[in-house]
């Protein structure tokens, strides 16, 4: 089972049983429970759909109406993310190569000098305030352990990547799998790696906590070939086809 769908089953069984609990339990909690049975619903649905925009982010931030049929699930997973940053002790930001940054979730005061992108890929959070507000910075929700719903969007962005100047600064919620292989993706992109095993190879081993999914990889997988030959046009470089017909004259 991938993750998201693993996601989405857990996520949906604790709905269940919290819409159970609202038949026996007094007022207010069988409201509170009816919320929580609700959000729990809805942010498997999500899951399953592959819908980040349900969570109800955008241009960074999830507004109080939006967010609010499933509050108690994006508390729930808030509070989990941050027990998990401190077990883990994770750093924030990790250099990998030719100043790409990746990491998770971060302050300002994280940021490298010369900041030219700042890209969050988290769908369960705002970003703070202050990352909100850096003309720099952009925002393409992604849910955890999935891919992102519009390949046309990632593909600006990486173009959008490519041609800037300065560090960039890829974030997820914690540097594991959506930051590392939209990385990957921007080191194919930029013409620092040759093919995908050298890109997701040296975002590793910047950030050796990174373990894209194998959802992740097969997204990555099915982009590369366009990104290694945008790459190639962008140096000046013949495409495959006439190189191999040039070797075969």
């Amino acid at each position: 089972m991938i993750k998201p769908h693993a996601l989405a089953l857990g996520i949906g069984a604790a709905g269940l049983v919290s819409g159970a609990a609202v038949f026996v339990a007094p007022f207010p909690f069988d409201w509170i429970l009816g919320w929580m049975a609700l959000s729990c619903l809805l942010a498997a649905g999500a899951y399953l759909a592959n819908r980040p925009d349900m969570l109800g982010k955008r241009n960074g931030r999830i507004a109080p109406l939006r967010g609010l049929p499933v509050l108690p699930y994006l508390t729930a997973i808030r509070l989990a993310c941050e027990a998990m940053r401190q077990v883990r002790r994770f750093p924030p930001l990790s250099p990998v190569a030719h100043d790409l940054w990746v990491g998770g979730r971060c302050a300002v005061a994280d940021l490298p000098s010369r900041l030219g992108l700042l890209v969050d890929l988290t769908a369960e959070s705002s970003a703070p305030a202050p990352l909100r507000a850096l003309p720099c910075y952009r925002s393409l929700p992604v849910l955890d352990g999935s891919v992102p719903p519009d390949e046309a969007a990632v593909l600006a962005l990486l173009d959008e990547i490519a041609a800037t100047r300065g560090a960039i600064v890829i974030h997820c919620a914690s540097g594991v799998g959506r930051a590392p292989t939209f990385a990957a993706l921007a080191l194919l992109r930029r013409g620092v790696a040759p093919d995908l095993a050298d890109a997701l190879a040296l975002v590793a081993k910047g950030r050796p906590m990174a373990r894209p999914t194998a959802v992740d990889r097969r997204f990555a997988e099915r982009l590369a070939p366009r990104l290694v030959a945008a790459a190639e046009a962008a140096a000046g470089a013949p495409p495959p086809a006439r190189v191999a017909r040039a070797a075969g004259a």
